[in-house]
């Protein structure tokens, strides 16, 4: 792990966190850096262990690997959610809370890594349980085809097969509309733009820009080409919003919520742009003043469990406090998920990750 990935990890939490908190419009482009950056760790390691393992080994290998990372904290969580649910249903003061009902009914989506799948269709209604699960889903797909891809195609050939899915990537998500607006789609929800965001088709490009970066970019000498990048998509952004709006919302840095209008072109132009800054943060490059951080690259290392514990949180601390100022929520729903990951992660997460070198050993 490059020192600093982890801060940037941190910072793509803290999105998505202040997104749920209703603090950061474009926080949910948070993920959108998690898929980023799971391609440009995870494709290097792959093409590595190609070269030290034969087939089967290799596919053994990465996906016992992941399954220790993964499995163990998702299925705890759910566990834990599930008994809490049956023992509120068993008492007295039980009155049917939305909620639970909702955590029971569709549970077996987030059990199966399909939950990104009922987000998109008709039949998704939004539960605090499990909601953010779509994302965990979106992952593990991921994790099914890479290797295959990065196994069976001759790495001379994967720079192209890595520029062709990026292009695909807008290619999908404008058939994915066209085709869902003619009715072709009739079990897909609304609105489209919420649709696009959770299919795992509309996210291969960030993976490949990933996995492109990691192999063939290198890092600029200074930050000013990144800076005039972000600069320059943020003007774009609130010019492409108010073209179709005539209004800009100054907070949402041209952005509003699920790139709405702009998504066929915004999540690539996202995509770019944490790759870029990634590959800075990979060589020192990228204020390692603020990066270089021992809490935030501690964060970034919990970021796992903040993920999957701060949104039930989140909601609980607001259920239960209508009164309290957003900021209050946050800050109160921030160290109580801090506390929790923690503990997960060095009382259970860890005793999983320890095993991965001793099972399942990138070498023969």
């Amino acid at each position: 792990m490059y020192r600093g990935l982890n801060s940037f990890r941190a910072f793509a939490f803290l999105a998505v966190f202040a997104y749920h908190c209703k603090l950061f419009t474009p926080g949910y482009l948070g993920v959108q850096a998690f898929f980023v950056l799971s391609g440009f760790l995870l494709t290097p390691i792959l093409i590595d262990t190609k070269k030290t393992l034969p087939p089967r080994s290799f596919f053994v290998n990465f996906f016992g690997r992941r399954a220790l990372r993964i499995f163990p904290l998702s299925y705890l969580y759910l566990l834990l959610i599930l008994l809490i649910c049956l023992l509120i249903i068993n008492t007295k003061n039980y009155s049917g809370v939305r909620e639970i009902n909702l955590f029971i009914k569709q549970i077996p989506w987030a059990l199966t890594y399909a939950y990104d799948f009922f987000h998109a269709s008709r039949l998704y209604e939004h539960n605090y349980f499990l909601t953010h699960f779509w994302s965990l889903a979106v992952e593990e797909q991921f994790y099914l085809l890479w290797p295959f891809l990065i196994f069976f195609v001759n790495q001379k050939h994967f720079k192209a097969l890595s520029l062709i899915i990026i292009f695909l990537g807008p290619v999908l998500r404008l058939l994915i509309t066209i085709v869902s607006q003619s009715g072709g789609f009739p079990f897909l929800g609304q609105p489209i733009d919420l649709v696009i965001y959770v299919l795992p088709f509309s996210h291969i490009d960030a993976f490949a820009m990933g996995g492109y970066f990691a192999l063939y970019q290198t890092s600029d000498k200074t930050n000013i080409q990144t800076l005039v990048l972000l600069y320059c998509s943020t003007l774009l952004g609130y010019v492409s919003q108010y073209i179709p709006t005539g209004q800009i919302d100054i907070l949402s840095f041209g952005y509003r919520e699920f790139l709405r209008d702009q998504y066929i072109w915004g999540y690539s132009l996202a995509n770019f742009i944490f790759a870029k800054i990634i590959v800075q943060i990979k060589d020192g490059k990228f204020f390692p003043l603020v990066i270089n951080n021992s809490f935030l690259e501690y964060l970034g290392k919990i970021s796992y469990g903040l993920y999957v514990f701060h949104y039930p949180v989140i909601w609980l601390i607001g259920e239960y406090n209508p009164s309290m100022p957003r900021i209050g929520i946050a800050l109160i729903s921030f160290l109580i998920t801090l506390v929790i990951s923690s503990i997960s992660y060095e009382i259970f997460e860890k005793r999983f990750l320890g095993m991965k070198d001793k099972f399942f050993s990138k070498s023969k």
